[in-house]
């Protein structure tokens, strides 16, 4: 590249040296990719029951909670209890408001009016 001009040693600079052109796969040459059964594992289905519970008879005569559940869930055998509250701090499980069992009883009580009565 004696004697080229910057520009020209530039526009060269940028060129890819010559690739191998694609074909079809050598059928016997093993790729890093995994079969997709192997990609998504069997993950057994969460099962959720909901139930209503009578808030007074739980939590005493003088409870602000306005309605309780119970939620069991069943994940891979494992069964962990969850309890719902809905009162003048809106609807929160034991486990906080971000826990899935919050979302549970919204979805299974949908015809319910989640809205706190003042006073």
């Amino acid at each position: 590249m004696k004697g080229s001009t910057r520009g020209e040693s530039q526009r060269l600079a940028g060129r890819r040296s010559t690739a191998k052109p694609r074909g079809k796969a050598n059928p016997t040459q093993r790729t890093s990719r995994k079969p997709s059964a192997s990609r998504h594992t069997d993950t057994a289905p969460r099962v959720v029951r909901v139930r209503s519970l009578d808030p007074q008879a739980k939590c005493g005569a003088g409870t602000s909670v306005e309605r309780l559940f119970r939620v069991d869930e069943t994940l891979n055998g494992s069964t962990e209890t969850h309890l719902v509250f809905f009162d003048r701090h809106g609807l929160y499980c034991t486990h906080g408001r971000s826990c899935p069992a919050v979302d549970d009883v919204r979805r299974a009580n949908r015809n319910l009016d989640w809205t706190r009565k003042v006073g």
